[in-house]
């Protein structure tokens, strides 16, 4: 929940008292239009302004969805801070209990901005975490703060990779910007030569990259070559489940399995699913989900335990075993400022799978 719209509670009360702005009052009747009977907080208070909202918009239809995305992603916030985050801390105050559970003892804190940086091969050294992304420009390559980090005239290749629990962003020698997920890299040329744009990456990178049309942009990763003119598109080659997947937002994108030589061109609001063995595969069902991440967010719908445990894993630098809940969908959206326990306890709010901790290990209980 971001400052601007203060928490789930109280924007609530604010709502019943007509204190809302415009945005705010929408903001309460998107949740209240998504609202599940399992949702209703125990909080007393909080059920009162709950009914009382109900009486206001008993007319209003739940059938009726709202499509704008910059209202999904202030909603989205709310959700998890009034249903997730704020229950458990509203628990915690009413059970001393609480605050001795294992998940909160010596918490964990989410990834921050941190990377390493490699130039021609040579041992990589640690980035300033303090800067949250760096410039590369024609001769050097520094913070952007303005600070230089090494002169780049004699330089022909700069890798940055981020490490678990890192996030770094960089802008590229034409002005084409990307940002790193965790466990993920970037290789790229001091200067591009010659008649392509050339990059290496692993991992989840999201890209805008300044159009050229005479220098084409191509992305070589394991599984794929992608082609770009000029767009904002998000990579993800985690390879989790054997697949890798190209979302585009803007522009234009051909993507090429580096295996089977199958292609597909990319239309804005798709994605190509590469395999290795298949025809890419075209959908455009929640796309957006996939590349929230940038914005802060997780956005799950109906994603498999397992699954969202990898992302856990790679945000926190922990080890997490779903044990026989792994094929249990989880729906939800989580900030990716929230501590480990937040997580935790929010799975468990919404899944009633129970977890124990060891370190940084995390075991779904039987």
């Amino acid at each position: 929940m971001n400052q601007e719209h203060g928490n789930g509670p109280s924007l609530l009360k604010k709502y019943v008292e007509g204190k809302c702005t415009t945005q705010e009052q929408a903001l309460v009747e998107e949740w209240y239009l998504n609202l599940g009977e399992d949702q209703i907080p125990s909080d007393k208070e909080l059920i009162s302004d709950v009914i009382e909202l109900q009486k206001r918009l008993k007319g209003i239809s739940k059938e009726q969805p709202y499509n704008n995305k910059g209202y999904i992603i202030a909603i989205a916030a709310i959700l998890l801070a009034f249903f997730t985050i704020g229950t458990i801390l509203y628990l915690q105050r009413n059970n001393n209990q609480e605050s001795k559970h294992e998940l909160f003892v010596d918490d964990i804190a989410p990834g921050k901005n941190k990377a390493l940086l490699s130039i021609d091969g040579q041992p990589a050294i640690a980035l300033d975490g303090k800067n949250s992304s760096i410039i590369s420009k024609e001769g050097s390559l520094g913070y952007n703060n303005g600070t230089t980090i090494v002169e780049t005239e004699n330089v022909k290749t700069i890798r940055l990779s981020t490490p678990a629990a890192g996030q770094f962003e960089v802008v590229l020698p034409d002005g084409t910007k990307a940002w790193l997920n965790a466990l993920s890299s970037i290789t790229y040329p001091a200067a591009f030569i010659g008649k392509e744009r050339q990059i290496q990456l692993t991992g989840e990178v999201y890209l805008e990259v300044t159009k050229n049309i005479h220098k084409p942009f191509v992305i070589q990763t394991v599984q794929q070559r992608i082609e770009v003119l000029g767009t904002s598109f998000n990579v993800n080659t985690y390879n989790d489940n054997g697949r890798s997947y190209t979302t585009l937002v803007s522009g234009s994108l051909r993507i090429t399995d580096t295996k089977t030589k199958h292609q597909a061109l990319l239309s804005p609001g798709q994605q190509a699913v590469v395999n290795g063995k298949d025809v890419i595969e075209i959908t455009t069902s929640g796309i957006e989900d996939s590349y929230a991440w940038k914005d802060g967010l997780y956005v799950l719908h109906e994603e498999p335990l397992s699954q969202y445990a990898r992302k856990i894993e790679r945000w926190y630098d922990v080890e997490v075993d779903m044990g026989p809940y792994g094929d249990r969908k989880f729906s939800a959206i989580i900030p990716r400022d929230a501590k480990l326990s937040e997580v935790l306890q929010a799975i468990e709010l919404k899944s009633n799978v129970k977890f124990t901790r060891e370190g940084r290990r995390i075991v779904a209980m039987r």
